[in-house]
């Protein structure tokens, strides 16, 4: 589609997320706090598109309302060292607020701690962590979402089947919560517990969906790929193999491709990226958990300047969650989610 009608299609998705948020909030985003101040955007790794979307929102956002923008990430979702220096960086720049994609939700409270006694508001997005001195959190509900995403692998194994989780950090909150939210949907969806005496006469609980393994990447496609590539070469009883980003599918994926076991042995993944999408086209992704990156970088900045100005903000934010697969890629709503910046 043509640029303007992405502008209007990008502002329209924006504008129905304020209005949620207002609702929610039962307060107004009033004239900007002050023209011309700096929120640094902090993101969780380098080379991913959904990071792009939100930078592109939190960008958005700061031309609308007279705010440069820091944009930065670490290197990759596993680095809250890194995360923790840019942090440090935009303190030492006196930022007047930072929206924040954290690493880890423990390893970064006392630069967190110390954005606190600078008085500089900080706005989590994606992915939460545990101090409690944070303005607000805006994302999915990760733990919800993964639950999604076990009801849509249990629809895609059918009776019974055996699934691997591949995360793509074992700090990162978001890829912990995905998890525990995938693994209560199988539960809950195994039913009743029934029994059975293995070869040595024990008696055994008989599950319909187990996760027969485990595994954390590196955060990186290639990495991942490493990792798939082993687990599935470990465990050939695989069915289904779980991923928690865009990095960690696109790398379960290409490990797939390579193995030649396409259609074998189904993905589901997390984000919507160009080549996720692709790979849902050609069957190699089965389906993926889509979120709304762009409404949390312009929702972001917007919470940054409404505190500013005195607004009473809530704590927690839902952008939502979506499973998009090939049924229903071409739907003009799914469109509007996986690539705001084109429609």
């Amino acid at each position: 589609m043509n640029r303007r009608k992405g502008l209007v299609h990008r502002i329209a998705v924006a504008s129905m997320a304020i209005s949620l948020a207002l609702s929610a909030t039962g307060c107004q985003f009033g004239p900007p706090a002050q023209q011309g101040g700096k929120i640094a955007v902090i993101a969780q790794a380098q080379g991913v598109q959904f990071w792009d979307l939100l930078k592109e929102g939190a960008q958005d956002a700061g031309s609308e309302i007279g705010y440069e923008i820091d944009y930065s990430c670490a290197q990759a979702a596993s680095d809250w060292a890194g995360q923790k220096e840019l942090i440090q960086k935009a303190l030492d720049e006196h930022v007047d607020g930072i929206v924040l994609a954290p690493n880890s939700p423990t390893e970064l409270s006392d630069v967190l701690q110390a954005a606190d006694n600078a008085e500089i508001p900080v706005i989590v997005v994606s992915s939460n962590v545990n101090y409690p001195g944070v303005q607000s959190y805006i994302g999915s509900d990760n733990t919800n979402a993964g639950m999604i995403a076990g009801r849509e692998a249990v629809a895609e194994l059918g009776a019974s089947g055996n699934v691997g989780i591949i995360g793509h950090s074992n700090t990162a909150s978001n890829a912990l919560s995905r998890i525990e939210g995938f693994e209560s949907a199988l539960s809950q969806l195994n039913g009743p517990s029934t029994f059975s005496t293995d070869a040595d006469g024990n008696v055994v609980t008989v599950t319909k969906y187990n996760v027969v393994k485990k595994d954390f990447s590196n955060g990186q496609r290639d990495g991942t790929k490493d990792t798939a590539i082993n687990m599935i070469q470990s465990n050939p009883e695989i069915n289904l193999i779980f991923a928690t980003n865009e990095n960690s599918t696109l790398g379960v994926c290409d490990a797939i491709v390579e193995l030649g076991k396409i259609g074998e042995i189904k993905v589901i993944g997390f984000n919507a990226s160009d080549d996720e999408l692709t790979y849902i086209k050609n069957g190699t992704l089965s389906a993926t958990v889509v979120q709304s990156p762009y409404n949390m970088g312009y929702l972001g900045v917007r919470y940054i300047d409404a505190f500013r100005s005195g607004e009473s903000l809530a704590k927690t934010y839902d952008t939502g969650a979506m499973i998009v697969n090939s049924s229903n890629i071409n739907d003009e709503i799914i469109q509007l989610w996986v690539s705001p910046q084109q429609n």
